[in-house]
């Protein structure tokens, strides 16, 4: 029988006098087997509340799950004490600062249409109230408004391919029409080019843009043309897409990250290689080390590539690696304020001290010292020796299975320790960035594509998508004109490559 409350109080009070208590057996696997689920419930309430904790700030949840969050960070003013407030530098004002060219609006020489208004001759004058009859015009003052047509309608275009009797053999001969008109009734380049600029960069789903399009032009399109001028559009971004993929494969550091998305019902994955001026994304049905294959650009690549410790990375050689430090500071935090470990925030200190540092010298055209480097280096290992002294190596149960729990702050005491000169290499190496937000800011505008139409009903469609994106967002990086690449890349994609740089 298992012991009452009653009896529980009496055995606590003997334990507590050091009096010896005999128990049966049966009563003390009782007792073993309660504790035990105890202890197990006790590891998953732990498990709940660390991750009810967790923000987009200490963990690597998307900030959109902070809004009904209670944990979410606090801005300046939300009533958090004890977080130091942000001061003002003192340095920039509000508004354009100095040297800002702006966009004021000037007036023109020509201006398209003119409108005179005649001064009314039979008014008084505002001045001394005598009659304006027959005064003399001494010039204008001149207004000028800015507006649209009130009608933008679709212009036709028609080709005409004059035919002739052969005056040898009576043959039929029509002269060749231009290679770009293949068909009886289609659209032009510049229209598809629009429609690409509205549904790839301004991210308008189909239904919508052909609205604006029959609201704006008068041009009455249906969500299946567009998809149509989609996938044409994909078809001739290919070679520029190409020409991308190879510029950045000879990059001297690449930023790479993938993230997931919806094809047909189905997970596919999005992945990205990204330079300060080139954007390449791929997109395949698997994450890891087969997709980063197929991707073409990391197999034979010889340089730094930036990422954010994904294991598939790992497994390709003769890539030098480069840890992103946004990631690892969000998981110090983790550490510092979900686990109290006061070793983490001297790592995050360290960390930003010499991003700040780096900033300083390269914007002097300096790199950091020696000496400078060996100081961090010293301080970077007594935090480790700190850090490993609360954090331990678990020790193994006898009769235990699988894997023993190290727990997240050995985890990762253990990647700073075994990649300090992947995660220090933007001290070490000139031009390599802190973190990893190049890519993660060109896969961003995918996330929102998503959120706004929803996923992709085909992969023909998707990887469409992803080659003109691809040209857009480095056009972009570039301050190329958006709907002046588009049109390159229907019309004439030896212009387009061009214009972006690529070989």
């Amino acid at each position: 029988m298992p012991l009452d409350d009653a009896e529980l109080g009496k055995l606590e009070q003997l334990a507590r006098t050091g009096t010896s208590v005999t128990i049966p057996a049966q009563q003390l696997l009782q007792i073993l087997t309660v504790l035990k689920q105890l202890q197990a419930a006790n590891a998953t309430l732990e498990s709940k509340l660390a991750a009810f904790q967790a923000n987009s700030r200490n963990s690597s949840k998307p900030p959109s799950s902070d809004r009904h969050n209670p944990n979410k960070p606090k801005k300046d003013g939300d009533g958090d004490k004890d977080k130091p407030k942000r001061k003002p530098t003192g340095k920039r004002k509000p508004g354009a600062q100095k040297g800002h060219p702006g966009i004021t609006l000037k007036q023109v020489d020509n201006p398209d249409h003119t409108v005179t208004h005649e001064l009314d001759q039979s008014s008084a004058c505002p001045k001394c109230g005598g009659s304006l009859r027959g005064a003399c015009t001494t010039g204008f003052e001149k207004r000028q408004v800015f507006d649209l047509p009130e009608i933008i309608t679709i212009k036709v275009t028609e080709h005409r391919a004059e035919k002739a009797l052969c005056p040898c053999c009576a043959e039929k001969i029509t002269a060749p029409f231009p290679k770009e008109v293949a068909a009886p009734v289609q659209y032009g380049h510049l229209l598809c080019s629009l429609v690409l600029y509205l549904h790839v960069y301004q991210l308008l789903p189909c239904e919508r843009l052909c609205e604006l399009l029959r609201d704006l032009f008068c041009c009455r399109l249906s969500p299946g043309t567009v998809c149509a001028m989609l996938k044409r559009g994909g078809a001739r971004a290919g070679p520029v897409h190409e020409a991308i993929g190879r510029s950045v494969g000879k990059a001297e550091f690449i930023c790479s990250d993938e993230t997931g998305m919806s094809i047909g019902g189905k997970n596919h994955w999005l992945h990205t290689a990204s330079t300060p001026s080139l954007v390449f994304l791929h997109i395949d049905p698997r994450r890891g080390e087969e997709a980063i294959r197929n991707m073409g650009i990391l197999t034979d690549y010889q340089g730094f590539v930036v990422h954010d410790f994904f294991a598939a990375y790992y497994t390709l050689s003769g890539i030098r690696h480069v840890l992103c430090n946004a990631h690892l500071l969000r998981d110090l935090i983790n550490v510092h304020e979900i686990h109290g470990q006061a070793w983490a925030q001297d790592m995050i200190s360290l960390l930003l001290e010499a991003k700040k540092l780096q900033d300083r010298e390269n914007a002097g055209g300096r790199k950091v010292g020696r000496k400078t480097l060996d100081r961090l280096q010293e301080r970077y290992i007594d935090i480790l020796a700190e850090g490993y002294q609360l954090n331990p190596e678990p020790k193994r149960r006898p009769g235990q299975r699988g894997r023993t729990p190290r727990g997240k702050a050995l985890n990762l005491l253990t990647r700073l320790d075994e990649r300090h000169t992947e995660i220090m290499a933007f001290l070490i190496h000139d031009g390599i960035p802190f973190d990893n937000n190049e890519a993660e800011r060109d896969l961003r505008m995918m996330k929102i594509k998503q959120k706004i139409s929803g996923c992709f009903r085909s992969a023909t469609q998707a990887q469409s998508f992803a080659k003109v994106r691809s040209i857009i967002a480095s056009a972009k990086k570039q301050s190329i004109n958006v709907l002046a690449i588009l049109r390159d890349t229907l019309a004439n994609t030896q212009k387009a490559v061009d214009s972006l740089g690529c070989s």
